[in-house]
């Protein structure tokens, strides 16, 4: 009788097992403080992990550098070949033990070559010397970081200098804070503007004086910890910061950035990237919501046509990230009143999917949204179906107004 219980015990545990599957789509356990995954794609959060909390982002500072330098660049103020002498506060950190990532001495750099060590090698002096350029000293240069980083709706963020060296290395007063989530308004920014900024991220090594050096990140081709598909983008280690990475990868053509603030290990924190990287690509399935030239289950009321109601498509494919597991979100139809005549293909509307327990869009972004069309010609109508219609919609408004009153009121009103 016993082995009999048992065995239906287990018949039973099969059937369960079978019934409700694992939770394969669990989100990755991140070893930092702060982090966030965004898909470029569609504009959608697909994970966050304090993402509000202020901390040190160590050299991930330097991106605000030379987004601004590059700024400074397409506005004519600097170019590349300008060339730039490393001032005696930028050479004091290349004599500093442990501050020093590229050997630069008394002479002429140009920005280009400054930039590029900035970002594949994160060199502080580098950083500092092109801070020099575009305003003439880093106290007003780190100015300018904070200004723009309050119209990049950073809100979190504070800037102290332009290395992200803690105060005592930096020789200036103050720290940098800042979080997940304004580092990916800034990444964003920054690769939304100057998308060639990979071209020089993806390199896993930096010439410079005949000398080569290898990128910090090691998550590149040919590098350690290569991740396929991996373009950069910025490192960032401090003794107060711990150990931060902003990576962005792409992959089937999707791409997919993420922030690792506060990792405990130079492993850690690429292990953690890595671990977002592949709930990215591994968990989230870009879903066909509406195909192309699908006609859509809501109708567009046409005022003055030959009909009151028509047809509308779409005119290409409406796609959202669904995480597996989860039910596929609803559409949302934009479709305002319209006049007749319209004609075949005439914009009408819009779909978008609505922000929801399963969809999250970036604070501020506005979510995708898909073109609709009329997918039939409605022409105006006769002039005494116009009339006929009108003194129709007068008497179901009367009928409305008298099914609301009471017999007293209609007895009043006769």
């Amino acid at each position: 009788m016993r082995q009999r219980w048992i065995g239906w015990m287990l018949v039973w545990a099969i059937l369960l097992n079978m019934i409700v599957p694992t939770d394969a789509s669990a989100a990755p356990k991140v070893d930092a403080t702060g982090a966030m995954l965004v898909d470029m794609t569609t504009g959608q959060i697909l994970f966050s992990q304090e993402e509000d909390a202020m901390l040190p982002p160590a050299s991930i500072t330097k991106l605000m550098t030379v987004f601004l330098v590059r700024e400074a660049i397409e506005a004519g103020d600097l170019s590349w070949s300008q060339e730039v002498t490393p001032s005696d506060k930028a050479l004091a950190l290349t004599r500093k033990p442990g501050l020093a990532r590229i050997p630069l001495v008394n002479k002429p750099y140009t920005v280009k070559e400054l930039y590029d060590v900035a970002l594949i090698r994160s060199a502080n002096e580098a950083a500092v010397t092109l801070a020099e350029a575009v305003s003439g000293s880093e106290g007003v240069f780190v100015k300018k970081m904070n200004e723009r980083a309050t119209e990049l709706g950073m809100t979190q963020t504070t800037f102290a200098n332009a290395s992200g060296l803690d105060s005592v290395s930096a020789g200036r007063p103050g720290e940098n804070l800042t979080s997940a989530n304004d580092l990916m308004m800034l990444a964003l920014a920054y690769l939304t503007k100057f998308p060639e900024v990979l071209d020089v991220t993806k390199q896993a090594y930096v010439d410079i004086d005949g000398v080569r050096f290898e990128a910090t990140n090691r998550m590149l081709a040919g590098r350690d910890l290569a991740y396929p598909g991996m373009l950069g983008f910025k490192t960032g280690t401090t003794d107060d910061a711990g150990y931060c990475f902003i990576g962005v990868s792409t992959r089937d053509g999707r791409t997919v950035l993420s922030v690792v603030l506060g990792a405990k290990t130079d492993q850690g924190r690429y292990t953690a990237t890595k671990a977002l990287h592949d709930y990215a690509y591994g968990d989230f399935v870009l879903t066909p919501i509406l195909r192309t030239g699908e006609i859509v289950p809501a109708t567009l009321h046409v005022a003055e046509g030959t009909v009151e109601s028509a047809k509308v498509r779409t005119t290409s494919a409406f796609e959202v990230l669904v995480e597996k597991g989860q039910d596929v979100p609803e559409p949302t139809y934009d479709l305002p009143d319209t006049k007749a005549p319209i004609a075949a293909d005439q914009q009408v509307g819009t779909v978008t999917i609505e922000p929801s327990g399963s969809v999250r869009y970036l604070d501020g972004e506005l979510p995708p949204k898909g073109t609709l069309v009329a997918a039939e010609p409605v022409e105006m109508a006769s002039f005494l179906t116009r009339m006929t219609r009108a003194f129709s919609d007068f008497l179901d408004e009367i009928r409305l107004v008298l099914g609301k009153l009471s017999l007293v009121d209609r007895v009043e009103m006769l």
